[in-house]
């Protein structure tokens, strides 16, 4: 399974950076689920099994290149984020990572066919979209893509 080792990847990359690695019960997951009353698309669900974002804010706070991956419990959707602004419509989104103190942030974009999309958010109006893939996000972020970077 491809998405299995780009999580690997993951862990190893945070591992090597000294970030702690704390997966997440399928409860707690499913409890989650409850609470923002939305379905995770089933990759995330596997990726906060394995690993809980960044699970502590400090002394975790970002990794090397200034990046801060949101423990399940901090995903906000975007209106509570940007206190009232909703970027998307008829949607879900959620923000579960951001870039150098919020200079920019990242967010998970379900649709109702429960299909996803994840986009750069450079401010609380402008959504913009980089994958419709966990797996390809993974390996922009491990390989430091500049798509990651371009908020235009």
């Amino acid at each position: 399974m491809e998405i299995m080792v780009q999580i690997n990847r993951l862990i190893q990359h945070w591992q090597n950076q000294g970030i702690e690695i704390v997966p997440k019960s399928a409860e707690e997951i499913e409890n989650f689920e409850s609470m923002i009353h939305q379905l995770l698309p089933a990759d995330f669900k596997f990726l906060y099994s394995r690993v809980n974002g960044m699970s502590s804010f400090f002394p975790n706070e970002i990794d090397n290149e200034g990046f801060l991956f949101y423990p399940l419990e901090s995903i906000l959707p975007s209106e509570q984020e940007f206190a009232g602004f909703a970027l998307a419509e008829n949607h879900k989104l959620y923000v579960f990572a951001e870039y150098m103190h919020k200079s920019w942030w990242y967010g998970l974009e379900i649709n109702q066919d429960g299909n996803y999309t994840i986009g750069i958010i450079p401010d609380k109006l402008i959504f913009k979209p980089i994958t419709d893939s966990l797996l390809e996000f993974l390996v922009l972020y491990i390989e430091n893509s500049p798509k990651l970077y371009d908020y235009e």
